[in-house]
């Protein structure tokens, strides 16, 4: 048989090939982006390491902020007392002092053993009301009925400083890590990233004038976008697991409690996160080649605005789902206060997600033809 008469290869055999060279080709762009990429992946674990307090920093720190400092309390207490001709004699002023030491220290070890993250105006109000309640039940069988009347006026000064001082929920000492992790990581920089790691799959090759070189291999367009996109979300996986790691790494380093019983959820949530973000990415990567803006407006629609609506609805929103899944953490559902579910509807929500947007991806990519006039310009 002459090599002329030889039968052509298999279907499948170009498919493979395919696979093998889109594979290999991002692996060589990750690569290639390694240098930038790994001081960006740092970048954020630094921040959490730096703005988280130690157990040690934390309680130098807020002591006495809630409730003022007992010292300077007791100096104006003597003082003002004095000006209206109400001295305490030297033995009332350390009975005193040492009351009023020794119930602060209790109400911010109280404050401390609070187990949420975070602790609302109303118990900083409590805390407050109660520690100065037990120092006027300790303080009257120090002072006389004339000495107590005035002790009592200015204790209302000292309860409604500390009670301005309460603005707002004050986060404990795990808050900030939480808020970093979820609130700034998981639900902005995580889907961001995707979106625009996927969402230019397409828009990248009409930039560089590679899609004609593609689309005229002997795979079908949709074919060709799934593997891109498959390739494309293994480099997302590996990214986000080494960030993910880098930043329960930092909270370790912070002694943040009960990271070993987060950090397996956290990763698996992630997971699934990943491809659906990056199906997300995709699809609105073929509707416009300003995926990014739109991604923006579809958060804030959905994801932001139905996703915050107590019915049914908000089972549209990505994040909702996420959100049951991570409630599963004690700390998380505690702190975001989150309503805890099961696991098989939020995941099998989050599959079909992915599957939806990159089916809707696919079949655009395969009905769609693209201008060079037009797409070539940003």
């Amino acid at each position: 048989m002459t090599p002329s008469s030889q039968p052509p290869p298999a279907p499948g055999f170009f498919r493979a090939w395919g696979a093998v060279w889109l594979f290999t080709w991002k692996t060589q762009l990750a690569r290639r982006r390694l240098q930038w990429m790994l001081p960006l992946l740092l970048l954020l674990p630094f921040l959490v390491w730096k703005t988280v307090d130690s157990p040690q920093t934390w309680t130098a720190r807020r002591d006495s902020l809630l409730l003022g400092n007992s010292s300077r309390q007791m100096r104006q207490t003597s003082g003002r007392m004095a000006m209206w001709s109400v001295r305490l004699e030297p033995d009332q002023f350390k009975q005193l002092q040492k009351i009023f030491e020794e119930e602060y220290v209790s109400a911010e070890r109280e404050y401390r053993a609070i187990e949420s993250p975070e602790t609302s105006i109303e118990q900083q109000r409590t805390l407050v009301q109660n520690c100065h309640q037990r120092i006027l039940d300790r303080a009257k069988s120090v002072l006389d009925d004339r000495q107590f009347a005035q002790f009592q006026n200015l204790d209302k000064g000292f309860v409604s400083d500390a009670e301005d001082r309460i603005g707002e929920p004050a986060w404990n000492r795990t808050a900030p890590f939480y808020r970093w992790l979820i609130d700034f990581y998981f639900f902005i920089i995580l889907p961001l990233c995707c979106v625009r790691g996927c969402g230019g799959l397409i828009r990248d090759e009409l930039q560089t004038d590679t899609l004609g070189f593609l689309t005229t291999r002997p795979v079908k367009r949709a074919t060709l976008l799934v593997l891109k996109y498959l390739s494309q979300v293994a480099c997302l996986e590996v990214a986000a697991l080494i960030e993910g790691l880098l930043l329960i790494g930092a909270g370790a380093l912070r002694q943040i409690p009960d990271l070993r019983s987060l950090l397996p959820l956290f990763l698996a949530v992630q997971f699934l996160a990943v491809p659906a973000w990056g199906a997300l990415g995709l699809f609105l990567g073929q509707v416009t080649k300003r995926y990014l803006p739109l991604a923006v407006v579809y958060g804030l629609i959905v994801e932001l605005g139905i996703g915050d609506i107590p019915t049914n609805i908000n089972t549209l929103s990505l994040i909702c789902h996420l959100k049951t899944l991570l409630s599963h953490d004690a700390a998380l559902q505690s702190l975001f206060q989150w309503t805890a579910g099961g696991v098989l509807v939020p995941v099998a929500a989050l599959l079909f997600g992915t599957v939806l947007f990159l089916s809707l991806a696919a079949l655009l990519f395969s009905l769609r033809e693209y201008h060079a006039a037009n797409e070539m310009h940003k």
